[in-house]
């Protein structure tokens, strides 16, 4: 369209050789930081239901996507409008209940449809499991991928139920006293919970990021109430209570 048209012609002119000195200097790498940024500060606009400034944060997203493209077209290896056709491609491709012949009564089943499709296309790429991704997001890719395979927990419960063998093995190599057997029980302990994350639908990092804040408020509660004379666990419960107060 011509405002998207506009918005890349001026996001070039940022930096071209008389553009702004900043613009200019930025690259792929220096990027990461401001889209992660980006990207968080879009969740927190959701999460705080605040639709006006979820625009300007989803504008904000855009510039990065468009920023960095425009960086790879200066470099000679693609172009916004290549992004878009493979993004276009995709949809397609992954949609052969819409654009094919495949059918889906509801949502499980497209999705279904989707993750068989993705497995075919990823079982063999090096990059959608590369380490360089956040571990539990890189778990959730694995496990995804082979789904389509029989390699999938049957119900929510029988997740749980691993869980709770993992831990026990995480105990018995505690016992032993064995670093290298209490790395491999506790890296199980997090692959089940990365699973869990993925059946009940929720973004590892996003749940953890919460329970961090929610550490970090009743902490700062906590040595508040023990400069008051509380002790140890009484102001500790007493945090735990306040915070809970404020989510009323």
């Amino acid at each position: 369209s011509k405002k998207l048209n506009n918005l890349i012609e001026i996001t070039k002119a940022l930096r071209a050789k008389d553009g702004c000195p900043w613009d200019k200097e930025q690259t792929f790498k220096s990027l990461k930081r401001y889209i992660i940024e980006e990207a968080y500060e879009v969740i927190d606009a959701i999460d705080d239901e605040d639709y006006v400034n979820l625009e300007e944060e989803i504008g904000d997203l855009l510039l990065q996507v468009i920023f960095l493209s425009n960086i790879a077209e200066e470099q000679g290896l693609f172009k916004f409008e290549d992004v878009v056709a493979k993004l276009t491609e995709k949809l397609i491709r992954r949609h052969p209940h819409v654009f094919g012949d495949k059918k889906a009564n509801n949502a499980e089943e497209a999705i279904e449809i989707w993750n068989t499709q993705k497995s075919k296309e990823k079982l063999n790429s090096e990059k959608e499991f590369s380490k360089a991704s956040p571990s539990l997001v890189r778990a959730i890719r694995a496990s995804k991928a082979f789904t389509g395979y029989g390699l999938e927990w049957n119900s929510l419960n029988d997740i749980v139920t691993s869980l709770y063998s993992e831990i026990e093995e995480f105990n018995e190599a505690v016992k032993s006293k064995s670093e290298n057997e209490i790395e491999e029980e506790l890296g199980d302990i997090l692959f089940t919970v990365a699973n869990l994350c993925r059946w009940s639908k929720m973004n590892p990092e996003i749940s953890l990021n919460k329970s961090t804040d929610k550490f970090l408020k009743r902490a700062k509660l906590f040595i508040e109430l023990k400069s008051k004379g509380l002790s140890d666990n009484e102001a500790w419960v007493e945090a735990k209570l306040l915070c809970k107060e404020d989510l009323k």
